[in-house]
């Protein structure tokens, strides 16, 4: 019993630290995951169906503060977040009835990419938002792409999201991170029914990581609608995140 309450001690405080990450820049995933699947034991698939949970938790009390601050424009943004529930609807599928180690593996090279990419021109990152007329023939594949990813396996796909929102769409990084948080939940709502339907999810640390991204998730938005500052510090965050997911993929 002692070990049990050191287990979600541990995970509510690995998911406080994963809903900041999350909620200005992505990724926070990496350590939710860590936990479940090399401290807690439990199997890949069931570790990623149960941080579904938490997540959709944290968006629920994160998405309000963005509503609030005008981060989010629904009728600039809604082909981007349905695209992604699209893509991410798949993924979901996917991750039920394919093996994903494949997928898993291939996704390192994709984030060594990103972090080029994101080192490359760090100004654009932190620029006003100044949204392009992007055609719907590139907003639906690339968008539905993300989601795909993100349906799958999660980790990583607010990095995705932001480098597409950011380079390819011409958003500042908190806006784009308003967006992202409204297209994540858009699928994450039909992941956790369906895995809860298929018994993937261990609902006692579901439960317990939910306080801890809740609060995290509580925290990061307020950080990221009133620091002056958030966009400088979010990008940095994004570096330091991208270049620990590169070393884990390669050397671990």
């Amino acid at each position: 019993m002692p070990e049990d309450i050191y287990l979600y001690l541990l995970a509510a405080f690995g998911s406080l630290l994963a809903g900041f990450i999350n909620t200005l820049a992505g990724s926070g995933s990496v350590i939710t995951l860590s936990i479940l699947m090399y401290v807690v034991g439990l199997p890949a698939k069931i570790a990623s169906a149960t941080i579904r949970f938490s997540i959709l938790s944290m968006l629920g009390f994160t998405l309000p503060h963005y509503q609030r601050a005008g981060k989010i424009n629904w009728r600039r943004d809604w082909l981007m977040v349905v695209s992604t529930a699209l893509g991410g609807i798949c993924g979901i599928f996917l991750l039920i009835y394919v093996d994903n180690a494949v997928f898993k593996d291939s996704m390192k090279y994709v984030f060594l990419a990103l972090l080029f990419i994101v080192l490359f021109d760090s100004k654009r990152w932190l620029k006003e938002t100044d949204p392009r007329s992007l055609s719907p023939f590139l907003v639906v594949p690339l968008f539905f792409l993300v989601g795909l990813y993100g349906g799958f396996i999660q980790m990583g796909v607010g990095l995705l999201f932001l480098v597409v929102t950011v380079l390819g769409a011409g958003y500042n990084i908190i806006d784009a991170g308003g967006v992202k948080l409204a297209a994540i939940a858009s699928y994450t709502i039909f992941a956790v029914l369906l895995f809860a339907y298929s018994g993937l999810i261990r609902w006692d640390f579901a439960l317990a990581m939910s306080v801890g991204e809740i609060a995290g998730g509580q925290l990061g938005a307020r950080f990221a609608v009133k620091h002056p500052k958030a966009g400088l510090w979010a990008h940095r965050m994004l570096v330091v995140l991208l270049i620990s997911v590169v070393v884990r993929a390669f050397l671990f």
